[in-house]
Order: structure tokens, then sequence, then C-alpha cells
């Protein structure tokens, strides 16, 4: 009898016990992303037959929706979206390596996916306080680097695109921080014959104005400095 009370009193135990093992090995889990239709990012701009529109995650709860971490702003990265609409007849690439935020005189340029899942997921070293080279977490580096922007050429009229990861320092000051901030994105290639085609700026105050879902698109020719 008494080992029969004895074993009811360790069922609460053993079953906290599983759903911490069942919590640990969930684990990261890649979530879908697509490209909306182009009137739904009011942060755009079109140019030779190719219409950019940019899209900022400037908050935890919106980069939630694409990755699957709860503290990403948090913790000073901010996934930047870059959506490519192709009307010509020619397929064409924009390089996300090269691309920008420009805001006063810094220019903020992404950092690998490597480097942000370290930063996100890894342990920091306890000499320098930075994250270990490694990334922890496999599964999360395999989402980011399949969703970021590189090697991602758009076929003739089609539509594509990528995340660019922006180190943000001050992530309560978002999105106020980033008024009048410009997206600068200088190699956009036709790739039919590697020819480089014009250079984008795009200001992201109508994003941050539609809380990052704008409704209204954006397709006029040349800069979109206000």
């Amino acid at each position: 009898m008494k080992n029969k009370v004895r074993s009811v009193r360790y069922l609460p135990l053993a079953a906290v016990l599983l759903c911490a093992v069942a919590s640990m090995t969930a684990g990261y889990k890649a979530r879908p992303w697509s490209v909306n239709a182009r009137e739904s990012y009011p942060a755009s701009l079109t140019s030779e037959g190719v219409t950019i529109a940019v899209e900022p995650l400037f908050n935890d709860a919106l980069a939630a929706q694409v990755f699957d971490k709860n503290d990403i702003v948090t913790r000073g990265i901010m996934p930047l979206a870059i959506l490519i609409f192709n009307d010509n007849d020619y397929p064409v690439e924009v390089d996300g390596l090269s691309i920008q935020l420009i805001r006063d005189e810094d220019h903020i340029h992404t950092l690998p996916p490597g480097e942000v899942v370290s930063k996100l997921f890894g342990k920091s070293n306890p000499l320098t306080g930075q994250p270990e080279s490694r990334p922890s977490n496999e599964k999360a580096l395999e989402d980011f680097e399949n969703k970021f922007l590189i090697h991602k050429p758009v076929s003739p009229h089609s539509k594509g695109g990528g995340f660019v990861y922006i180190p943000v320092h001050k992530s309560g000051s978002l999105p106020d921080s980033l008024v009048g901030t410009l997206v600068y994105i200088p190699n956009v290639y036709r790739r039919d014959n590697d020819s480089r085609l014009v250079f984008f700026e795009i200001n992201l105050d109508a994003a941050l104005k539609a809380g990052g879902r704008g409704q209204n698109g954006d397709s006029r020719h040349g800069s979109s400095r206000p």
C-alpha cells in the first residue's frame, strides 16, 4: 500500500519532467513564408520593368510570424523582406549582400545567416562576451539561410524575394528610429547578359505607417526619397 501511495506522489513530477523533455526536443521549426501581391506592400519602387518592395519586421511579433523565435528584434536583429516583381522577358537578381540601410550618416549592412543564428541561439564566449562562431541550432541555420536573399533569381513575369538581417542596437526605439530611413539596393542584375540595372532607394516610412502590412503599392520611378 505504501509503495502505491509513493508512486502516486511521483506522478506529477514525472509529468513535469516529460513536458520539459518534450519542449527541449521540439526544436526549431521552419515557418512558411511567401511573397504576396505587390499591391500589399506600400513601400515599393518600380524601374526598368522591375518593382522592388521592402517590408521591415520591426518588432518581435512580426518577426515571429516568419521565424520560429519570439525575441529576434529584442536580441538585436531586424529581418527586412525584399520583394521582387519582374515584368521583363528576362530573369533578374538582386544581390542581398550589397543592400544597405541608410539613416543619416550610418550605412548598415546585413549580417550573414551564420552570424545571425549564433547571436540568436548561441552561447556567449565567457572571455569575449560575443556569441560563439559556430551556430548551435542547425535547423534554425538552415531556415535563415534558405530565406536569405542570395542566389535567388526571379524568372520573367514572376515574383520572388528573401530577407536580409539588419543589426539594431536599440530595439526599444523601433519603429520610430526608422522614420526617414532608406533601403539602398545598388546591385540589380538582368541574368540573361549579367548587366546591371539602375539602383533602387526605397523609403521605409510607408511600411512603418502601415504597421508592416500595408495595402497600397507605390510604383513611382526614380528614388523614393520624401
